[in-house]
């Protein structure tokens, strides 16, 4: 809703200021923004980079054309206001998506035994992680939580607690897996194949990690283009690179740490805490004695990958 509503807003002021050059002693002279790529088609130059007048001022002509532009979609089949529709609006809700955009690549048309592979595995993998919860995680739980309520002293919750996370550390690392299987691979591509979604790149390499920046640009694609487009893209130039990081990453780490809430009904921070530290973390992984060391660095991610979820699990459930 965020993205559909800013992307129109700004469309809206565009086709205002286009509408205002008809007459130029009091329009606004400014070059046109380029709203930032959602990624599903290829970037265009920025307006601010083409040439001006002599006179120091933008060219009207090239004003126009710039605006008229950023009005009309990549492909040049939609132009703003005709993407205001009902049909459009329902379109971009079950496209696989987070950013808005007046069109989208499309495939020439459904591939059935491609979607009905697509279900089936959807289920299937559903099944898997119901298995796996329950004859690997459920047990190991009850028990410890069992355990928990008899022991007093600190020393002897640490150790209840070591001994969880240990026997959890290949189960939560599989459940990982196949969420993200079910999700990035089965769930988007079955909604990509309905609606004839042509942009199917929703996960990159993210298991060559180096650093967990180059983990959160490439394990989720979607969120990733929507962080960059409306938050780190709309704060950059008012507080800078470094502050922009630092905002981008605060805000997913609320979004993390809600849906940790809404699963466990418990809000303890864990989930902000461990995404926060990420921050502290890269910058020692790109200092001069760890940066380059590609196997270190990815060694060290999936150590603290393995680790850390179920840690961070198992302190959510027990604690």
């Amino acid at each position: 809703m965020h993205s559909y509503a800013f992307y129109n807003g700004h469309l809206s002021e565009t086709e205002r200021r286009l509408q205002a050059l008809d007459n130029p002693q009091t329009a606004s002279k400014a070059p046109a923004y380029q709203y930032p790529t959602a990624g599903h088609t290829p970037e265009t130059s920025a307006a601010e980079d083409r040439p001006k007048s002599q006179e120091g001022k933008p060219d009207l002509s090239r004003l126009r054309e710039d605006l008229a532009i950023e009005l009309t979609s990549p492909m040049g089949s939609v132009t703003y206001p005709k993407n205001l529709t009902w049909a459009n609006y329902v379109d971009y809700i079950f496209c696989p998506t987070l950013c808005y955009e007046l069109e989208y690549p499309r495939t020439k048309g459904i591939v059935w035994s491609e979607l009905g592979y697509k279900v089936l595995a959807v289920f299937g993998v559903i099944f898997l992680l119901t298995i796996t919860s329950e004859e690997f995680i459920l047990p190991v739980m009850i028990e410890s939580a069992v355990r928990l309520e008899t022991v007093d002293s600190f020393s002897e919750t640490a150790l209840i607690l070591a001994e969880a996370i240990s026997n959890l550390l290949f189960p939560f690392m599989v459940t990982f897996l196949l969420v993200f299987l079910v999700i990035f691979e089965y769930l988007l591509g079955a909604f990509a194949e309905i609606t004839c979604f042509a942009d199917r790149h929703f996960y990159s390499d993210w298991w060559n990690s180096t650093d967990w920046l180059e983990f959160s640009r490439e394990w989720n694609i979607p969120v990733h283009n929507f962080f960059r487009r409306h938050v780190y893209s709309a704060s950059r130039p008012h507080i800078g690179r470094p502050m922009a990081t630092f905002i981008t990453f605060f805000i997913s780490a609320i979004g993390h740490e809600i849906v940790m809430a809404c699963i466990t009904k418990k809000i303890r921070g864990y989930g902000f805490l461990c995404q926060m530290s990420q921050l502290p973390i890269v910058v020692l992984q790109r200092t001069k004695w760890v940066k380059g060391k590609k196997v270190l660095n990815n060694v060290c991610f999936w150590c603290s990958m393995i680790l850390g979820l179920s840690m961070m699990c198992s302190l959510y459930v027990l604690c």
